[in-house]
């Protein structure tokens, strides 16, 4: 066999002998390390003939991967119209077999209900671009009911995020709407001397497990509310719960109320945002 995609000189050359020249913009950083992106597959536990999202596709590293460990077909979203020619030369059996479908687009533009239904996707395992990254993941989490494993490559400082507990320096409401949707494990980091072109911070790769929503939440328009509440709570991280939900015209005239339901999770009313578990924020939400 020759190299693989994802070694340096194969990169460099593809890159080199097509003129494309790698945008930040767009969160291109091509993994150049074999050895971590066989790692990351190994992760996913990919069954035969599953179909896989792949999301910022390349010009394939990841994709060559994929097809290599058993995956039925993998569908590849780029947002770079030259660089999917470049991919679609590069599979070109691929896509003749079935085995690869390329969707050029925006993957925050993509309706992944429709796409998930119609290519029957199962799981997702993605180097996702730094740039959406972490939007992205919630849009997916939303959208997506069917995909109920990922495993993914994000920046450390989104991973640090999603992994924190209430109380660490890293809880954000972001933290708290993640993982209202999902459970998240870390697997390995990954140096970001391992990309092309080199960004400013490491990588993680990331596996996560749908999760069941609590009861109550029977549809989009609750997760809505629920990210609101979360989202004004967070709204003035240094101020107290309260304070920072008297400044946000959705919740203001419920202060009394959350004031009273505090003591039943053992908060008073001199707690912050950052100090409430998910269960806590999940508690105040459906009794308000």
């Amino acid at each position: 066999m020759g190299q693989y995609i994802s070694s340096p000189k194969r990169t460099s050359k593809i890159l080199s002998d097509h003129g494309i020249r790698l945008r930040k913009r767009l969160g291109q950083n091509y993994m150049i390390d074999t050895n971590s992106i066989k790692k990351m597959v190994s992760l996913a536990e990919i069954i035969p003939g599953e179909n896989i999202l792949e999301i910022g596709s390349g010009i394939g590293s990841l994709t060559e991967i994929l097809l290599e460990s058993g995956a039925g077909r993998v569908i590849c979203i780029e947002i770079d119209r030259k660089v999917s020619q470049v991919f679609k030369d590069i599979f070109s059996d691929g896509i003749k077999r079935g085995r690869v479908e390329s969707v050029i687009g925006n993957a925050m533009d993509i309706d992944y209900e429709r796409l998930t239904i119609e290519y029957n996707i199962e799981k997702m395992v993605s180097n996702l671009p730094y740039k959406i990254a972490a939007p992205l993941m919630l849009k997916i989490l939303r959208e997506a009911p069917t995909i109920k494993h990922f495993l993914v490559t994000i920046q450390k400082d989104m991973a640090d995020r999603l992994l924190a507990k209430a109380g660490d320096k890293n809880y954000s409401s972001y933290t708290v709407k993640s993982n209202l949707l999902a459970d998240y494990r870390p697997g390995f980091k990954i140096s970001r001397n391992c990309f092309m072109p080199k960004p400013f911070v490491d990588s993680v790769v990331v596996g996560i497990s749908r999760r069941t929503l609590p009861e109550g939440f029977s549809s989009n328009n609750d997760i809505e509310k629920f990210f609101g509440l979360v989202n004004n709570s967070f709204l003035h991280r240094r101020k107290k719960l309260l304070n920072s939900l008297a400044l946000s015209k959705d919740h203001r005239t419920e202060l009394d109320k959350i004031a009273g339901l505090l003591p039943e999770i053992g908060k008073n009313t001199e707690v912050r945002a950052q100090d409430l578990s998910l269960e806590d924020y999940i508690f105040l939400f459906k009794n308000l």
